[in-house]
């Protein structure tokens, strides 16, 4: 099993989700999954992935890819009692983001943790086309923001209420981007007002 991508490890400081039983829509093969806790699950519309996920996951924990089409109402039907949710580039892509949310609430257990990463936009506010503009020109960042199967790019404070709208607490916000590189708590700090790639954390509210 690779490495954990650098989202991830940033995201086990704050919570032990290699001990908790996730859930995460949108999985692709296993790239995060493999990290995550016994019984963890991850959800796919195609049948391609599914099939892979079972040559990448490691054996003896319960981890699976299983197919859903989270654009579908009542995917969530087959789903309950999660310890936590990772929910990684997916509001880009979902039709009905308020949908999904609130079908992803119903898999979780009172109180347990959500992590949406998502690249986004600045908040609205001053100077935003001179923040925006900056936050275009990080690397990576202009093909993610205009990539054309996105169908929409949130900004930071639509994303919050967003979630929060569905039934959700923020409890941290993080930029993970920096995460593990010297003087990365310093970049983070200077450059949170521009740069797009954030973490959330939030809780399901009872």
């Amino acid at each position: 099993m690779e490495p954990a991508p650098a989202k991830l490890r940033a995201a086990l400081e704050q919570l032990p989700l290699d001990r908790l039983r996730v859930l995460e829509p949108a999985s692709g093969p296993g790239l995060y999954l493999g990290h995550f806790g016994p019984g963890s699950r991850g959800l796919d519309r195609s049948a391609e992935v599914v099939a892979a996920s079972a040559k990448r996951l490691p054996a003896g924990r319960d981890l699976a890819v299983e197919p859903a089409d989270l654009d579908q109402a009542g995917w969530a039907l087959p789903y309950r009692d999660f310890e936590a949710a990772w929910v990684c580039d997916v509001l880009c892509h979902v039709r009905e983001p308020s949908a999904f949310l609130a079908e992803l609430r119903d898999c979780l257990r009172p109180g347990a943790p959500l992590v949406v990463v998502e690249w986004t936009l600045p908040a609205a506010g001053a100077l935003v086309g001179l923040r925006d503009a900056l936050a275009r020109v990080v690397p990576h960042a202009k093909e993610i923001l205009n990539e054309p199967e996105h169908l929409r790019v949130l900004r930071t404070d639509e994303l919050e209420a967003l979630v929060a709208d569905a039934g959700f607490e923020p409890t941290a916000q993080r930029l993970h981007s920096f995460h593990g590189r010297p003087l990365g708590r310093l970049a983070a700090r200077l450059t949170r007002p521009f740069w797009p790639v954030r973490t959330w954390y939030f809780r399901r509210t009872d």
